[in-house]
């Protein structure tokens, strides 16, 4: 059955009527008519299925028909904190992470950001993050959008995540210092809700940066001998993270 994201439903006037995107793709692309049946959800966690009542000119007209159990979100929300790098590789670890279970999109600057902070994403280019985020839970059956933020300092970003969960930042120089991710997921603290994961943009962060991330309370952990993408990198984390929690089916 068809999903759609459709913000502040309200349960209690079961009448919905569409403009604008939703009611284009229903119309145009599915070709949806009276009596057919979809779903909606509202990025918070409720989702419904719907009746199709009526499919005018450029509106369609829906009632609610009961509300439907979501799909089950992982047991830890997960923040993650992406260095800047080309568009299409943070779009890729955007879509994919949704998929996978990811709450919270930071887009962080860092030294070794191609162009500095003059290569921040425009309000546009957040805006097409958002709706990838948007487009990826439709797909993959979430009933939760995660919110991509507006992008920050790497330190700014570091302090705000530390003050709200454990901190992991992947760094490529296995050290005295550095652990494996298979091993500081294991110590976790059984009762932990939220775990943020930093990765860094394309050719890491810089040892003083990885020093000052470290001191801030993060840990630093390394994903083994292999250089990965930064987008790779992401995917991998969020993964492993679902797996070690036990949120991949078991």
């Amino acid at each position: 059955m068809h999903r759609f994201y459709v913000p502040d439903i309200d349960a209690t006037d079961r009448s919905i009527t569409l403009d604008g995107p939703v009611a284009r793709q229903l119309k145009t692309v599915l070709r949806v008519e009276a009596g057919e049946h979809v779903r909606f959800f509202d990025g918070s966690g409720s989702e419904w299925e719907v009746e199709v009542d009526d499919v005018g000119k450029s509106e369609i007209s829906t009632t609610l028909i009961s509300a439907v159990n979501p799909v089950p979100e992982p047991s830890v929300k997960v923040t993650m904190l992406l260095g800047l790098a080309r568009a299409e590789r943070i779009e890729l670890a955007i879509q994919k992470c949704t998929e996978l279970g990811a709450v919270r999109f930071v887009p962080v600057m860092s030294e070794r950001v191609q162009g500095g902070n003059a290569s921040a994403p425009s309000d546009k280019r957040l805006e097409r993050w958002q709706r990838i985020a948007i487009e990826a839970a439709e797909q993959s059956g979430r009933a939760i959008v995660p919110v991509v933020e507006s992008p920050m300092p790497i330190m700014v970003a570091v302090g705000q995540a530390i003050a709200e969960q454990p901190l992991l930042c992947m760094w490529e120089e296995v050290g005295d210092e550095s652990v494996s991710l298979k091993s500081t997921l294991k110590s976790l603290d059984p009762s932990t809700t939220g775990l943020a994961a930093l990765i860094g943009p394309p050719g890491g962060f810089s040892e003083q940066e990885a020093t000052a991330i470290r001191e801030a309370g993060a840990n630093l952990v390394t994903l083994g001998a292999r250089v990965l993408r930064s987008e790779t990198a992401a995917i991998t984390v969020m993964s492993a993270i679902l797996y070690e929690l036990g949120d991949l089916g078991g």
